[in-house]
């Protein structure tokens, strides 16, 4: 069976491809994954991917559009689906049309009513999505994001602070303010340790440039990379890993990031932390749809944007997942026009108020459990077209 996965970004790519094309993959489905054009793209999610193993074909972005049009087609085996995981469903129904499979769609609010099958993952969303599409096209899946996260019974450090600066371009501002963070914390608490977490999707290359000059609409500090671990100009050598997030995020007490799929992770390890969104660097900020699109035109576009932002700033609601999803603020946020030394001094605070992130930490917990979410999508679409289009 071919199931042909479209997608778009890092978040979808770690929390929600890998882990069901994994599956999928152990029952004996061929998974082809095409790359939809995205604005929150690094350009390193077919890499990524490649790196499983279990992954047969790989489209990237600069190819979809002359598959979406047809002048280059997918090979189809004769028995498959297509898998809507990220980006815009119409692209999914687009490649659904041109190889003549059914489209399911993994969905937390967005269903169309011509889908062959929707998955959502409580059935808060079943009702919304049901205004839409007939009921029983939709089965209630669990959260694809915890399905594939695995405790790996590390002990907490109680005296080490995670720095999370993100995975795109954007990194290159939120870095450099991020360590002037540490320094002011280590200035007053000089038995507290940092540890920085870059994804797979970042490299050495961003890193190293990110360290040349702090964005002077944020500030921060600069350094240096001396083997595994940056030194800033104070002299403050801080570890950093690569593609060793929940080794971090089970081993830290507290952690500093951007938002992003990061805090939903971090919610399933119980790790407190503070979401930092600064106004300062509103031009970097990538959005979704028209407005991301059009933030791309030269001069203008960088403009109209940070406009916008500022616009919508006073009514803007959780950035964090973790209370995105539960409606509640578990952890807290910080937006804004942001300066190191007032986040220092709250980060600092949280630290020391052992209660609180004891509180916090369980909250997260109890609200985030572990799912069986990948396997579950992946045996439907197994069971339900396996062999029933054999003959489309």
């Amino acid at each position: 069976m071919q199931v042909v996965i479209t997608t778009n970004s890092p978040g979808e790519v770690t929390g929600w491809v890998i882990p069901v094309a994994k599956i999928l993959h152990t029952l004996g489905a061929d998974v082809d994954v095409v790359l939809t054009p995205c604005a929150f793209a690094t350009g390193k999610e077919a890499d990524v991917l490649r790196q499983t193993g279990t992954i047969r074909r790989i489209f990237s972005p600069n190819r979809y559009w002359r598959i979406a049009l047809g002048i280059e087609k997918i090979p189809r085996d004769g028995v498959g689906c297509v898998l809507f995981l990220g980006g815009d469903i119409w692209h999914a129904r687009r490649l659904g049309k041109l190889l003549r499979y059914p489209v399911a769609v993994y969905s937390t609010k967005r269903a169309d009513r011509d889908l062959d099958l929707v998955f959502v993952p409580n059935e808060n969303v079943k009702e919304q999505v049901a205004k839409r599409v007939s009921s029983e096209k939709i089965e209630v899946v669990g959260d694809l994001m915890f399905s594939g996260l695995e405790v790996l019974g590390l002990p907490r450090k109680s005296n080490q602070i995670a720095i999370f600066p993100g995975s795109r371009a954007y990194v290159k501002s939120i870095l450099p303010f991020f360590l002037a963070i540490a320094e002011l914390i280590k200035e007053r608490t000089p038995d507290l340790e940092f540890v920085i977490s870059f994804s797979d999707f970042a490299n050495r290359d961003l890193l190293k440039e990110a360290l040349r000059q702090a964005n002077p609409r944020l500030g921060g500090t600069t350094g240096r990379v001396e083997g595994d671990a940056i030194v800033t100009e104070k002299g403050l050598s801080i570890p950093f890993y690569f593609g060793r997030s929940h080794e971090i995020m089970e081993t830290s007490a507290l952690a500093l990031t951007v938002p992003g799929t990061n805090t939903a992770e971090m919610a399933f390890y119980g790790l407190p932390h503070v979401a930092i969104l600064p106004f300062n660097i509103a031009r970097e900020i990538p959005l979704e749809g028209l407005v991301g699109i059009l933030s791309g035109i030269p001069r203008f576009g960088p403009w109209m944007k940070e406009r916008l932002i500022w616009k919508k700033a006073p009514s803007l609601g959780f950035v964090a997942l973790p209370n995105i999803m539960s409606k509640k603020a578990l952890a807290p946020e910080l937006k804004g026009f942001l300066n190191a030394e007032n986040v220092a001094e709250f980060v600092l605070g949280l630290y020391q108020d052992k209660e609180k992130l004891a509180e916090m930490s369980q909250n997260l917990l109890t609200h985030f459990p572990k799912t069986d979410t990948a396997e579950r999508i992946a045996t439907s679409l197994c069971k339900r077209w396996e062999v029933k289009n054999e003959d489309a």
